[in-house]
């Protein structure tokens, strides 16, 4: 599959594309909300993995516009912030998976099979 992943720190992008390599997936990174919706535009991938706090565009608003259209791309967001609001998202533009930073290659792959799982 092919995965989107979206975040401004260089070490978890590249934390996350190896992980998500190693699983068999074709990665394609962005380094902030903004050029992740377009990358998703272009790249139309078969699921996003987004930081929930980017410049630009935040990972909640940036799946909004991915979401914009009826098109429904699986998604992960990824965050340090233990607040129940950013955990209690609902509606179509709600993450599927919430997965807290720091998080190991498992937890990724688990995440990732949820969202797909989704309804």
């Amino acid at each position: 599959m092919k995965i989107l992943i979206a975040d401004d720190d260089r070490l978890v992008r590249a934390l996350l594309a190896d992980v998500l390599a190693g699983l068999g997936h074709e990665v394609v990174a962005a380094t902030d909300g903004a050029e992740a919706v377009e990358l998703a535009a272009r790249e139309r991938p078969d699921a996003v993995i987004l930081d929930f706090l980017m410049p630009r565009l935040s990972g909640v608003d940036s799946l909004a516009r991915m979401r914009q259209g009826g098109r429904r791309v699986p998604a992960v967001l990824l965050t340090a912030i233990s607040e129940p609001s950013v955990r209690d998202a609902t509606g179509p533009d709600a993450p599927d998976v919430i997965l807290e930073k720091p998080f190991d290659a498992r937890a990724v792959a688990r995440a990732l099979e949820q969202a797909l799982r989704a309804p």
